[in-house]
């Protein structure tokens, strides 16, 4: 295991309007507030979202997109950079008008239905990405 300390040094909040990519929103909040790296948490209401499974075997993910009114239940993941540019990793829990919930990767498109509330919780360093080649994915470069 590889590990650093780091301290959180800010909370940003954020309200995602109706039609907004969630990813591209949190990317805009990392730029308007030049966040360094930092943990998300979103709740909200969606129309269409994108979710991925990653298949070891192949490398690559297996998304599925679903397009009604779900309630985006839980949300989490970082903000972290790959030469300079903000990669936002999130996984989600959807709930259905079933009461079922599926989970997995968010990939983009992601689209608000209603709202979406970010937290965005920053770290005082900046934290990289780096290709692993044994699984083809950008992992942590601690």
């Amino acid at each position: 295991m590889r590990s650093i300390e780091t301290k959180i040094t800010r909370v940003i909040v954020g309200k995602i309007e109706p039609d907004e990519d969630l990813i591209n929103s949190i990317i805009d909040l990392v730029k308007k507030y030049n966040i360094k790296s930092g943990i998300v948490n979103c709740i909200g209401a969606l129309k269409k979202i994108t979710i991925g499974y990653f298949d070891i075997e192949s490398k690559e993910y297996l998304t599925r997109t679903i397009e009604e009114y779900v309630e985006l239940v839980s949300c989490i993941g970082n903000i972290t950079f790959i030469d300079g540019n903000p990669i936002i990793h999130l996984h989600a829990s959807i709930g259905a008008r079933d009461y079922s919930i599926i989970g997995g990767h968010l990939i983009q498109p992601t689209i608000v239905s209603i709202t979406g509330e970010i937290y965005i919780l920053e770290v005082d360093k900046k934290i990289k990405r780096a290709t692993n080649p044994q699984f083809s994915l950008s992992l942590l470069a601690i």
